[in-house]
């Protein structure tokens, strides 16, 4: 998650909200998709500021389950599992554009 999205999030929330909508921050980061108790839940698609890009599943604001990250000025490319914001549990990853790759188990980033 985009740390200036989250620290926006929490100092700027007056009351919980939740459904289906889109997040426009500040810092220029976009999220679309699903909410609950003010937080990430769901389905949704967050876009970075710096282009980077997550989309997949969230819950309580961290993604958290399957999903696929794209650092496009890096040439990396994730899908698999999350937990807690990290890289966990079976995934590939994609490196150099296409270059290097792993495909495996991840623990924790």
């Amino acid at each position: 998650m985009d740390k200036n999205a989250y620290l926006y999030r929490q100092k700027n929330q007056t009351k919980s909200w939740k459904g289906i909508g889109t997040i426009k921050y500040p810092n220029g980061s976009i999220y679309q998709g699903q909410t609950m108790d003010s937080l990430y839940n769901g389905k949704g698609r967050l876009t970075h500021a710096n282009g980077d890009i997550y989309q997949g599943d969230w819950k309580d604001g961290f993604a958290h389950g399957k999903g696929t990250y794209a650092k496009v000025s890096e040439g990396v490319l994730y899908d698999g599992q999350y937990q807690n914001d990290y890289q966990h549990g079976k995934g590939v990853e994609l490196q150099e554009f296409g270059a290097m790759k792993y495909e495996g188990d991840f623990l924790e980033g």
